[in-house]
């Protein structure tokens, strides 16, 4: 296998939401449109990677990766269910969280849905801490 690293492009999105849908642990939202992520992408630019199977010239895996100026954060980490067991998830990751001690960010979060068992046994293999002194709260504001 022949794969290589690559910061994400927007022209990489019809790809990357195949490998998003694919993956059991992402749950997709309003804010995984086209003009949602190429905003993303463009107020962090190179921080998002892409791992590519050169042989096959498909996207084995993707991490969405960005900071607010003070915390970092992560988010649609996938690999490719044929990719798996690789280190390309952890690869992903390290890039992404290289860039942004490289930027003087000091923390980084995540989020991992409450029922999803495997995702949150790799974030703990990885090193990442649960945090269990706070709750999420969200507000839809295309409703108000």
């Amino acid at each position: 296998m022949d794969i290589e690293f690559r910061i994400m492009k927007i022209s990489m999105y019809v790809e990357l939401i195949k490998l998003w849908e694919d993956n059991e642990s992402i749950r997709l939202s309003i804010g995984d449109s086209k003009t949602e992520l190429e905003t993303y992408l463009k107020r962090n630019r190179g921080f998002s990677y892409v791992c590519v199977d050169k042989t096959k010239n498909v996207i084995a895996g993707s991490v969405l990766c960005g900071h607010d100026g003070r915390r970092g954060f992560i988010y649609h980490l996938a690999v490719s269910k044929n990719y798996r067991n690789k280190n390309i998830g952890r690869s992903l990751i390290q890039k992404g969280t290289d860039k942004l001690k490289r930027s003087g960010i000091r923390k980084c979060i995540l989020m991992v849905d409450a029922v999803n068992e495997p995702a949150k046994k790799f974030w703990l293999n990885a090193g990442w801490k649960r945090r269990s002194d706070l709750e999420m709260f969200s507000l839809d504001l295309t409703n108000e």
